[in-house]
């Protein structure tokens, strides 16, 4: 290949190095408007991606509740559950995550999939990020939380705090999902017999709509 003028040869078991590790990262939207195109998942052992099987898990379950409205993805990763929500018309999604690498990650991915002008990532500590939340008027949103799975371990009292905050401030009629590994929901969710708790294999997807004073809606 050629570099700056120059004749630069590329060891073939290295180029098909590089080729096997983009196949390992990239993730696919799964339905909607980007259907089947290919997007960065996180290049570090640390960030769990949300597989494709929970995710076409979760927007089951929503059906259509992502359509038109603001999204929030919350320890975002790769921006996965958010990306998809905008694939499947959701009018803008927020992206809030700490991690730097991952930050420019999403912002990659929202141009490559050419939704650049319907996302926004913040940079920032969910846990942090949640003090200062206050819902932009009164139409209800859909919020997606992923937290890593050992906080559901060493910092439930987070998880539950951030949880119930949003129960606190989201408008009437808003949706929140919680994913977690199959044994974490019960000691972080208010009011447990209000959510639609539902497991997949090692994962566990609980949802819950908001009515007018903070309850429950009907999950389907």
């Amino acid at each position: 290949m050629l570099d700056g003028g120059r004749t630069v040869k590329v060891d073939r078991d290295t180029a098909a190095l590089r080729v096997d590790r983009w196949e390992d990262r990239a993730m696919r939207i799964i339905s909607g408007e980007r259907r089947g195109h290919r997007f960065d998942g996180p290049d570090d052992s640390l960030t769990r991606p949300t597989s494709d099987m929970v995710r076409e898990s979760i927007f089951n379950i929503l059906g259509d509740r992502a359509e038109g409205r603001v999204v929030y993805d919350l320890f975002a990763g790769s921006g996965a559950l958010g990306l998809e929500a905008l694939s499947r018309g959701a009018e803008h999604a927020v992206f809030v995550e700490k991690d730097r690498r991952n930050f420019r990650l999403i912002r990659g991915n929202l141009a490559t999939l050419r939704f650049e002008g319907r996302g926004a990532v913040v940079a920032a500590d969910a846990y942090r990020w949640v003090h200062a939340f206050e819902a932009d008027g009164d139409a209800p949103v859909l919020v997606l939380i992923d937290p890593p799975y050992r906080d559901y371990q060493d910092r439930p009292e987070k998880v539950r705090a951030l949880i119930a905050t949003l129960v606190e401030r989201l408008p009437a009629s808003s949706t929140i999902v919680v994913e977690a590994g199959r044994d974490h929901h019960a000691s972080v969710l208010p009011d447990i017999e209000r959510w639609d708790v539902r497991k997949y294999s090692r994962t566990q997807i609980a949802v819950r709509d908001l009515d007018e004073a903070g309850g429950p809606g009907e999950a389907s």
